[in-house]
């Protein structure tokens, strides 16, 4: 006898996609609830966990295995864990899409978080319920998804940097690889044979050349540019 039962598809229909599974890692409980609620609106996600620390956020993955880790980088005294976190999933858990939901707007944190493997980048103040369920619609499809005015902030952060890069002599080169080790400048004249005010002069060209006003951000543009 001919089954009376017939699939979905035959019936037309097509089967419910499944849902997109989060994880959400950050320190303070109010928040997180409140972006479990946002992103519960949505029948097509499901939070499955919640991690506070790098540790019990890194176990959650492993857990769970989520489509996608939403995450504030301050989960611990800096960004330091965070960004650590970002790069240890991408290690260990490749397919996983990293969304931060962070406090600040720093051009130098968007980038690292941006080279760890992050792939949307929002700030909480500015973002609207709605844009932080389509943010994680995109990156699950594999897209970039930026917030208010951080796309314009990694723009101005590569161009400058490649328009800079080629522009650096080899001696500044020298000196902003020593700087990048944590040495200071009378370290690095030692280091290099030259005196002290040659380093700051150095130093100073740098800095105008890859638009950078901190040493950090010498180093870190540097770094972004791959000079070292």
């Amino acid at each position: 006898m001919e089954s009376e039962v017939r699939s979905d598809v035959a019936r037309g229909r097509r089967a419910p996609q499944a849902r997109t599974r989060v994880v959400v890692a950050d320190q303070a409980s109010i928040t997180r609830a409140g972006i479990r609620a946002i992103l519960e609106r949505s029948a097509s996600i499901a939070v499955v966990a919640e991690a506070t620390t790098y540790d019990s956020a890194l176990h959650a993955v492993d857990e769970h295995g989520p489509d996608v880790l939403v995450v504030d980088l301050d989960l611990g005294d800096d960004t330091t864990r965070g960004l650590k976190l970002c790069a240890d999933i991408t290690e260990q858990f490749p397919s996983i899409r990293i969304l931060v939901l962070a406090s600040t707007l720093s051009e130098m944190i968007i980038v690292e978080a941006l080279r760890r493997g992050a792939t949307g980048y929002l700030i909480k103040d500015t973002t609207s319920a709605d844009e932080l369920i389509k943010a994680v619609r995109a990156v699950q499809d594999g897209e970039i998804a930026f917030g208010h005015g951080v796309g314009a902030l990694v723009a101005r952060a590569f161009s400058a940097v490649k328009a800079s890069s080629e522009k650096l002599s080899e001696r500044e080169i020298e000196v902003v690889k020593f700087a990048a080790q944590g040495l200071g400048n009378k370290q690095i004249a030692h280091a290099l044979f030259i005196s002290e005010s040659t380093v700051k002069f150095h130093i100073h060209n740098a800095s105008i050349k890859l638009h950078a006003h901190k040493r950090a951000e010498i180093v870190h543009r540097a770094t972004t540019a791959g000079l070292i």
